[in-house]
């Protein structure tokens, strides 16, 4: 007897074992047609498997959560075959799926190149047509390892697999490790190879550098469509490409990778936000001070970070018995202004500023544009306070960031309230009054303030609890913009104190602020929600003027345009190129500048000017004077 519990919790009994398609039919034809496969008490099972035992049933088809990833577990299988039949002596590292699709990883000498993309994605459309079948094959880890033997990939992977046995796929005399348990080409309707790319074994740049084919498939060919379509839109978006295209930032594998180099573009825009965020931290009643970019290593010592943030911090420099580290975080560096003094309660909260330059080792396969890097500008702060100032600081800070984020139109995806996990003593300085006074203050507060938040267990600093706010991607990569962090700890280890209102000395807490996280982080954020368009008052160059001829008298007007604009702090640029003048203003209209001047004998004569809107066709046609005021209010109002 078989018992099988349905989703809805009732229960069918067969007499006999059964296919799982002979499963599905006894509960409705239709479903019989439509299931790919079962899980039953978490054991996967193909559509034409016999079950023998019975449990909890879940029936597999094209509307369960997971299908696009079911599908791409047998296309992935599917194009290592297809790899393996092109070039024998491939070695098949691993694969893995994403968001998306998946990616393949495998080391190959001489490496495939890009134009051999094609002719691998039509051999794969080919053996999907021959109705190629995958039989499976579970077997002890022994025999696993003893199979794979010649790829040191795949051993080295087996050897840590946690199970006593593994499962292949075996296609004609081929074998392949298949970590999913799903597998169906028939199911495959729709295949396309994205990209080729290098990527470090196991992501460590210590290891060999392999190849990657990254690819997508489905069920169906019309939603297909639709996410290649939203793919392709997705990839214009990618900062990486908005940056190379608006000659924003670049980075030298000479220099090191994660360095960006900011070109003069984005050095302009980067100068322009920090303008606004010096005002708005003046406003606020900050005082902005400038610290050493090292520190000796026995400062982080003395803060933890060496204990619970090494892994991220760049070597120690170590020099006539000297040690020092390029400092990931300004914390101590802002302790010491802090403490270079006695401070009275009167002096708080001291708001210490700075636009701090950090340096963080992140995994070379990390790496992604600006997003993440190894040396960032980050604006930080350290708010100093009495106990009895911590939340109307709190609140303070975050209405800060609020104005800041809605002045820039940035679009926040959830704001996350990240927790200690109590039972990881080594992650967390061990104190649990400490904690549980900090995570009560911080979640009044934000109740206070009636921010939606989603706790997070085990996400906050070793040192405090945190409000971080999330925004996703286009990558679809979650990363942290602005932060608030509550720190009883650091005043504790560091010895700090103040002067109180009864002439007895007390502790303050420390506040951490990140306004708008690192420039790097936020500018790749502001590209791709503006898809580069940016506003008036952050375009790096905000007219394009462009002579309709080369002659003196177009060239004469339009340079002492560019003058008088230069007067009034407007970035303009001259197009004295030897070229059409359509090309010109496409071309004005690709590096989306905001407005293009067209200066032709009309506008000399009259001395006016015609002026077009990126992403507008009409051209106005109106006085400079008229056009400055024009200006200004969108650049006051940042517009």
């Amino acid at each position: 007897m078989i018992k099988i519990i349905l989703p809805d919790g009732q229960e069918k009994k067969f007499q006999a074992p059964l296919s799982v398609e002979q499963l599905a039919s006894s509960i409705a034809i239709s479903l019989g047609k439509a299931t790919w496969g079962a899980i039953i008490d978490g054991k996967w099972y193909q559509r034409d498997e016999i079950i023998t035992t019975g449990g909890k049933l879940e029936l597999i088809t094209e509307k369960s959560a997971n299908a696009v990833q079911l599908i791409n577990s047998s296309a992935s299988l599917l194009l290592a075959h297809t790899l393996q039949e092109m070039y024998p002596e491939i070695k098949i590292a691993q694969s893995e799926l994403t968001a998306e699709g998946f990616y393949l990883d495998f080391d190959l000498t001489p490496s495939i190149k890009e134009g051999d993309l094609v002719k691998i994605e039509e051999q794969f459309k080919q053996n999907l047509a021959s109705h190629l079948q995958g039989q499976k094959l579970c077997e002890p880890i022994a025999l696993g390892l003893k199979r794979y033997q010649d790829n040191p990939y795949l051993h080295e992977l087996l050897q840590n697999v946690n199970q006593a046995k593994i499962c292949s796929y075996q296609i004609g005399d081929n074998f392949y490790y298949q970590p999913f348990d799903f597998v169906n080409f028939k199911l495959i309707k729709a295949f396309k190879i994205m990209g080729l790319a290098g990527a470090y074994w196991q992501n460590n740049a210590k290891n060999k550098m392999l190849q990657r084919i990254s690819a997508i498939s489905h069920f169906s060919i019309s939603q297909f469509d639709e996410m290649l379509k939203e793919l392709n839109d997705r990839k214009e978006r990618d900062h990486r490409k908005i940056g190379k295209d608006l000659e924003i930032f670049t980075f030298d594998n000479l220099i090191g990778p994660g360095l960006p180099i900011w070109l003069p573009n984005g050095m302009a825009l980067k100068k322009i936000i920090q303008e606004y965020i010096r005002e708005k931290e003046w406003e606020y009643d900050f005082v902005e001070v400038e610290t050493p970019v090292i520190g000796t290593d026995e400062m982080y010592k003395i803060s933890g970070h060496w204990d619970h943030y090494q892994e991220n911090m760049f070597p120690v420099m170590e020099r006539d018995n000297e040690a020092s580290v390029l400092r990931p975080m300004a914390c101590p560096h802002h302790i010491a202004v802090f403490n270079y003094k006695q401070r009275s309660y009167r002096e708080l909260p001291l708001r210490i500023a700075e636009h701090a330059i950090l340096h963080r080792f992140e995994s070379s396969g990390s790496l992604t544009g600006l997003e993440r890097v190894r040396m960032m500008t980050l604006t930080d702060s350290h708010i100093f306070v009495r106990n009895s100032q911590i939340k109307n600081e709190f609140k303070r800070c975050f209405k800060l960031i609020n104005e800041v984020l809605a002045t820039f139109n940035i679009k926040v995806d959830y704001y996350s309230l990240s927790l200690r996990d109590p039972n990881n003593k080594e992650k967390y300085y061990d104190d649990d009054q400490m904690w549980e006074n900090a995570e009560k203050m911080l979640q009044e507060a934000l109740d206070e303030l009636a921010i939606p938040y989603v706790p997070m267990l085990g996400e906050a600093a070793f040192y405090g609890p945190k409000l971080d706010i999330q925004i996703k991607t286009v990558l679809n990569h979650e990363i942290t913009v602005s932060t608030l962090q509550f720190d009883f700890l650091l005043p504790k280890k560091f010895n700090l104190s103040y002067i109180n209102s009864k002439g007895e000395t007390s502790s303050p807490t420390i506040i951490h602020r990140g306004l708008i996280g690192t420039y790097e982080r936020f500018i790749a954020i502001l590209l791709e929600q503006t898809n580069g368009v940016l506003p008036l008052w952050l375009a790096p160059t905000q007219i394009a003027i462009i002579p309709v001829a080369l002659k003196a008298s177009h060239l004469e007007y339009s340079q002492k345009l560019q003058q008088q604009f230069k007067q009034l702090k407007i970035r303009t640029i001259v197009d004295q190129r030897d070229e059409r003048l359509s090309y010109k203003i496409r071309d004005a209209q690709t590096s989306k500048i905001p407005y293009q001047l067209v200066i032709g004998d009309k506008e000399v004569e009259e001395n006016v000017i015609t002026y077009r809107q990126y992403g507008n066709q009409e051209q106005i046609t109106l006085p400079f004077d008229q056009f400055i005021i024009q200006l200004n209010d969108l650049i006051i109002n940042k517009k």
